[in-house]
């Protein structure tokens, strides 16, 4: 032909009907599921058919920019009342609170180990 070889190139791929699919799927999943991740995302497309594997939904999740929220904290869990204040013992043996103490000796070669429990009332405290 006249042509060194090096001066033929493929040509590039061009963003097939399918991929385009594919990234407005994954955009109608992340605004329907807005807690789910690419890999719930990916488990759904899988069951509805699609033949992709979980590094192309990755890439394109990622491409398009999508994320899921960060995860909240947990409150803790307060009285009914709305109280901050923990609740104090009125009455002899109302609340106990227990201690667990473990020991060994100094060198390590005592086979069994010694564990303490203590129970102390809150109201002799």
């Amino acid at each position: 032909m006249g042509q060194h070889r090096s001066t033929q190139r493929n040509p590039g791929k061009v963003v097939g009907i399918e991929e385009a699919k594919l990234r407005h799927r994954l955009r109608e999943i992340a605004a329907e599921h807005i807690r789910w991740g690419r890999r719930m995302a990916y488990r759904l497309l899988r069951r509805e058919g699609w033949t992709i594997n979980h590094k192309r939904v990755q890439r394109l999740w990622r491409e398009e920019g999508l994320q899921r929220p960060t995860p909240r904290k947990r409150k803790r869990a307060r009285p009914a009342d709305g109280s901050v204040r923990r609740h104090r013992a009125e009455h002899p043996h109302q609340v106990w609170a227990m201690d667990f103490q473990f020991d060994a000796t100094a060198d390590g070669r005592c086979p069994v180990s010694i564990r303490l429990k203590g129970g102390v009332n809150q109201v002799d405290r």
